[in-house]
């Protein structure tokens, strides 16, 4: 930090001998430098004035910040978002209390808030789970209870009759229930209960021979239970339950071993809230049985951390499966209604009302919610003098029903013109044209509206017209 350092050499420059003097615990006591000057008004504040200015900045030992008084008599209050470290808050002598900053409030209101969010949401699942998790938690108790028994020499409880009941009934669980999330299975202790049952954790290095006795005992049992495992999930009536099985699991362990942890309360770390506004990163990609979607993969998508998973799933939805547009030409609606019907009115309420033919479009004969800029989804085909290339603005904003409208315009050429393809056979009755803010020579004075059926031969429809200006030529293309 800057004020950190520049308070270092401060320090440096003062000899350790030379008695300090105190400003904040004098009242009255007052330290001009040049046109600053440096008073204690009372006990704990010291006010710093500009002289020229007659501005005054006020610090309290008890105030997270500072005060700013203006020359009008405006009063400002201030608040740290972070300190400068406690020598420059209390100087390098006698400390004082700590104030809270923006940052440690906001750590404590992250606190605040992770505690309450955990009592009402996960602390509360956790006491009153599914009834499907609350049979997979007894399932692992049974499982338990029958290795407990099998190692215990003394038991005379039959465990294998108890091991092969709760191995079936697991494997029928996971097969069948595919509702099980990830965090179930982790939360229930499924990988360290199978572990317990399948696995051996007993080392053979130096051991005596009692001991190595009870190796081999121990590891005489676990292979009893392995084989009392395959002979349940291999069963040819589970069919591929092992498989299953096998990518429960996977998933398990990989949700714990690639879960980032971060430790945003240590020492140092100064995220507090800031973690909210953080985009995660994701890369798409495709399956590869899948062929009805499109092909986006190797894109990336930026997500913000708390974004809803219904706004995720509509976004993607958009995105990667086929719109209205995305088919042929022939299988839009608005152009199967002009077959059937042979003619659509449209009647004019209002400009930019939903009654036009852009609009109706835009919104595939008015059966979709949200409208689409027929230019940019190719239904409609705009083009100008200068081309696809304008010297301001993009051609797919002429049509734009944004309530802010776009700078769009040609070069300064008098025979400049710009043209709608609709690709339709039309009638015009009514239409609307709009200009941005934008220098005055680009606003809109003179036109020509003129319509044709090749873009060969233009029929003038209607003039406007004022002397001394120049004109731009709308043309519309009808088909």
């Amino acid at each position: 930090c800057v004020h950190y350092l520049k308070l270092q050499r401060a320090k440096c420059q003062v000899a350790s001998d030379k008695p300090s003097q105190p400003v904040l615990s004098t009242p009255g006591h007052t330290i001009t430098l040049d046109k600053w000057s440096l008073k204690c008004r009372r006990e704990g504040e010291l006010a710093i004035d500009n002289t020229e200015g007659q501005q005054s900045t006020i610090l309290r030992e008890d105030l997270p910040g500072f005060i700013f008084e203006s020359n009008k008599g405006a009063t400002h209050s201030f608040t740290a978002e972070l300190t400068l470290g406690s020598e420059f808050a209390a100087g390098w002598g006698k400390k004082t209390c700590k104030v809270k900053t923006k940052t440690v409030q906001l750590q404590q209101q992250i606190n605040t808030l992770s505690e309450e969010i955990y009592e009402r949401f996960f602390e509360n699942k956790m006491n009153h789970m599914r009834p499907v998790v609350a049979r997979l938690k007894d399932i692992l108790t049974d499982i338990d209870t029958a290795v407990a028994r099998h190692n215990d020499p003394k038991s005379k409880s039959d465990w294998k009759t108890l091991l092969s009941t709760s191995f079936t009934n697991l494997a029928q669980l996971l097969h069948s229930e595919s509702s099980l999330s990830t965090f179930e299975l982790n939360s229930c202790q499924l990988v360290p209960c199978l572990l317990k049952a399948l696995g051996n954790e007993v080392k053979q290095r130096n051991c005596t021979v009692k001991q190595q006795n009870a190796i081999n005992t121990s590891l005489h049992k676990s292979n009893e239970r392995i084989e009392v495992f395959k002979q349940c999930f291999a069963n040819s009536l589970n069919g591929d339950m092992a498989t299953t099985m096998v990518k429960k699991l996977v998933s398990v362990m990989e949700s714990v071993e690639n879960l980032p942890l971060y430790l945003y309360e240590s020492p140092g770390a100064l995220y507090s809230l800031q973690i909210l506004t953080k985009r995660l990163r994701f890369r798409l990609e495709r399956y590869s049985g899948e062929h009805t979607l499109l092909d986006r993969s190797g894109r990336t998508l930026k997500i913000e951390p708390m974004t809803a998973v219904t706004t995720l799933e509509e976004y993607l939805r958009k995105n990667v499966a086929k719109q209205w547009y995305d088919y042929d030409r022939s299988t839009f609606k608005y152009i199967r209604e002009i077959k059937e019907t042979g003619s659509v009115n449209f009647k004019y309420s209002s400009d930019f009302d939903e009654n036009g033919i852009i609009y109706w479009i835009g919104t595939n004969g008015k059966t979709c919610k949200e409208w689409k800029n027929p230019s940019s989804i190719k239904s409609v085909v705009v083009s100008s003098s200068d081309g696809r290339s304008l010297p301001y603005g993009c051609l797919d904003d002429v049509l734009s029903r944004n309530s802010a409208a776009r700078n769009v315009h040609t070069s300064d050429d008098k025979n400049g013109w710009i043209s709608v393809d609709l690709a339709l056979w039309v009638i015009p009755s009514r239409y609307t044209l709009r200009h941005s803010r934008g220098f005055g020579r680009s606003a809109l004075r003179n036109w020509l509206f003129q319509v044709s059926k090749d873009s060969k031969a233009w029929k003038q429809w209607y003039q406007r017209r004022v002397r001394g200006k120049r004109q731009l030529q709308v043309f519309f293309r009808l088909r």
